[in-house]
């Protein structure tokens, strides 16, 4: 699919590639041809201790920018140039028989939160080849992985 999405492209970049696509920023399509979409939904099933969850994560790439500045104590602004960087937006939700977790987040990390208890907690997402891991609590106290197998994408 995609190339597998092109490889899950690197990090949360990992999720990019059919999102955001070549280096000049257009999205990849099923036939390896550019398309018009800076967004893509990707859907996981997730080993949650035991407990099968399926994750759905929307991502938007968005291109990151610089200014230039014309001369003086009180530039204006002259342009705005590519920097030839992304930053990748994330939202959606895993969703299990005993809970139903929403999230948002940016790049490789989202905050999460339970929809019963509204308890929340922040999670890092690791590439591994085609599949994803979570780690929960990146930080401390005692982060966990969580494995999750990459089952399909689609341009938003």
């Amino acid at each position: 699919m995609f190339t597998i999405v092109r490889s899950l492209c690197l990090g949360l970049s990992l999720l990019c590639t059919v999102a955001c696509g070549d280096d000049e920023g257009a999205p990849f399509g099923p036939d390896g041809n550019t398309v018009g979409s800076n967004r893509a939904q990707f859907r996981f099933d997730c080993d949650l201790q035991g407990q099968i969850g399926v994750l759905t994560m929307n991502v938007e790439a968005i291109r990151t920018t610089g200014l230039t500045w014309g001369p003086g104590v009180n530039p204006d602004i002259t342009g705005v140039i590519a920097t030839g960087g992304f930053t990748y937006l994330t939202e959606g939700e895993l969703r299990s028989s005993v809970a139903l977790y929403r999230f948002t987040g940016e790049n490789q990390f989202a905050d999460f939160w339970d929809t019963a208890s509204f308890e929340r907690f922040r999670v890092q997402w690791v590439a591994n080849n085609d599949d994803l891991i979570i780690v929960v609590n990146p930080f401390g106290p005692e982060p966990t992985q969580h494995f999750c197998t990459f089952q399909g994408a689609e341009l938003l």
